[in-house]
């Protein structure tokens, strides 16, 4: 039944590969076969309701089309399900990452997204000699991916980061945009890796993965890689932290001085503007007959504006 239904899938969202120990170049299958790696991405309902017909729980299957799942991990009596998060995958609700899951049973490997993820895949179907028949590990290998489409990305915040440090004084008014982006980028990053750790350390703890001796560094080294993610997020968070406090500091200073200056021009001001105001009642006033008095008024004025001015600058 699986085979012929099948060959129908495989026109729409559904692929199978497989690869072995003696055959380890993963091809794509015409049926469904024992050991297979199931691939679904962006199924529709009919592709969901045939995922079910493997007992796969259909709740969880819709949890991971949810935008905003977190990741964590389930078992029932036939599957043990691994829902991950994706970075960087230009999704259209404006998310910075993407959910993923992944259900090992003792017959497949089913990966189950709600956006094309081409760039994760193909490494494993045109270059990676990783036997599909062995579930652990290809499962470790596809999360080794994903960590490393983190590390990418995060090294990407980094150098853009180091590049607007280089020159503090110069901060253009889209460069706080830039930071903006990259703190919720970089906290989209630390809420997806944190859940994703933990449910990882469960799983393993699990036993629920065959894995062999040979794993044992796989499973070590994607552990450690985790927890340096998580360490760098956290540290990626302080800088930008720290240098948008540096902005904010620079530009109150900026403002601090712009409204020093237009208190002492005002206050300058104010010396003419009241002379002004006197000498323009309508009354009789003293040094009013000649044009010599109008110039002693102007010179008396503003050497007084210029000495307060003076008064003012040296005392900041």
């Amino acid at each position: 039944m699986y085979a012929d239904i099948g060959i129908l899938f495989l026109i729409a969202m559904i692929s199978y590969y497989r690869s072995t120990i003696q055959s380890p170049r993963m091809k794509k299958q015409a049926k469904l076969q024992p050991g297979c790696w199931i691939k679904s991405e962006k199924p529709t309902e009919a592709n969901l309701q045939w995922l079910t017909s493997l007992r796969l729980d259909e709740d969880t299957l819709r949890d991971a089309l949810d935008p905003y799942e977190v990741p964590r991990l389930e078992r029932d009596e036939v599957w043990t399900y691994y829902i991950a998060r994706l970075p960087d995958t230009n999704d259209e609700l404006g998310g910075f990452t993407t959910p993923i899951l992944f259900a090992i049973s003792d017959r497949y490997l089913v990966t189950v997204s709600r956006d094309n993820l081409g760039s994760l895949w193909q490494p494993f179907v045109e270059h990676d000699r990783i036997p599909t028949t062995q579930r652990g590990k290809l499962f470790l290998a596809i999360i080794g991916a994903i960590v490393e489409q983190y590390e990418r990305q995060l090294a990407i915040i980094n150098r853009r980061m180091r590049a607007i440090m280089l020159d503090v004084s110069n901060i253009r008014v889209g460069d706080v945009a830039i930071f903006t982006e990259n703190e919720r980028k970089v906290n989209d990053y630390l809420d997806a890796l944190v859940p994703m750790n933990t449910a990882l350390e469960k799983l393993l703890n699990s036993k629920a993965l065959k894995l062999f001796d040979n794993d044992a560094d796989m499973v070590e080294g994607l552990s450690i890689d985790l927890e340096q993610l998580v360490a760098r997020c956290k540290s990626q968070l302080r800088t930008i932290t720290n240098l948008r406090d540096s902005y904010r500091a620079m530009m109150d200073s900026q403002l601090n001085a712009t409204m020093r200056l237009l208190t002492v021009i005002t206050v300058v001001m104010t010396i003419p503007t009241v002379v002004a105001g006197i000498f323009g009642m309508n009354v009789d006033l003293p040094g009013g007959g000649t044009v010599a008095d109008f110039w002693w008024i102007i010179g008396l004025t503003s050497i007084a504006a210029l000495v307060v001015a003076i008064y003012f600058m040296r005392r900041r």
